[in-house]
């Protein structure tokens, strides 16, 4: 006796939803290593390819591990948090953008530094991540080796470094700085959404939080 027809209904719902939350992200992920791509081959200086390089490694990167990530072992029904997970990416994305329109001068090459510098964290950190990364709050493991073992949330950090770079070293330095401190002030929401969820799968999260710190190694 076959199935009834609306259980066949819901799983092909579940399974075209489950289809979308891996390629959605995966292909917004590689149109965004595409362009740094792109920004690297018609780079005009040894340090814009280097940092067009490294963005577009780590977005590669998160495309990929969206797509080979396994089902998450908590999912999150909070909307609030899963719309601070998507502003606090989409704020990367627009500083990313503000960031081509490079300036020049003392600040250009500090911005260079913070870039390379929190690019290769990022690069790091999500590599030990593995396939426990995601975009959302959802919990498919807990990770404490690495640099985790210092900071909770390195991948942000390297992240918020490179955004830096990115404001210092732009034209539009008053609006790139401002995009900023809304990128930290939603990374910051995000890893308390996450950090709930963590708390009430893993017993061990708790102990874990009070000999680490959230974002910067001995100080928050």
């Amino acid at each position: 006796m076959g199935r009834p027809a609306d259980v066949v209904v819901v799983e092909s719902r579940g399974s075209l939803y489950r289809a979308a939350a891996r390629l959605l992200p995966a292909a917004l992920f590689a149109a965004v290593g595409a362009l740094n791509l792109r920004s690297a081959i018609i780079a005009d200086s040894q340090s814009t390819l280097i940092h067009q390089l490294l963005s577009a490694a780590l977005w590669f990167m998160f495309a990929t591990l969206v797509l080979l990530r396994p089902v998450p072992v908590r999912r999150t029904t909070d909307r609030v948090a899963v719309a601070v997970a998507f502003a606090a990416q989409g704020a990367v994305i627009v500083l990313g953008a503000l960031g081509e329109d490079a300036g020049g001068g003392a600040r250009v090459t500090v911005g260079s530094v913070l870039l390379a510098g929190g690019l290769i964290f990022a690069l790091v950190s999500v590599a030990v991540l593995g396939r426990c990364f995601g975009v959302l709050p959802d919990v498919r493991g807990l990770v404490t080796r690495g640099p985790y073992r210092f900071v909770r949330h390195p991948l942000y950090l390297g992240e918020l470094v490179a955004a830096l770079g990115v404001a210092l070293g732009t034209k539009r330095f008053a609006l790139a700085m401002a995009v900023w401190v809304v990128c930290v002030a939603l990374q910051l929401a995000r890893t308390r959404y996450e950090e709930r969820s963590l708390t009430a799968e893993f017993p061990e999260y708790q102990a874990y939080s009070q000999r680490t710190k959230r974002l910067v190694p001995f100080l928050v």
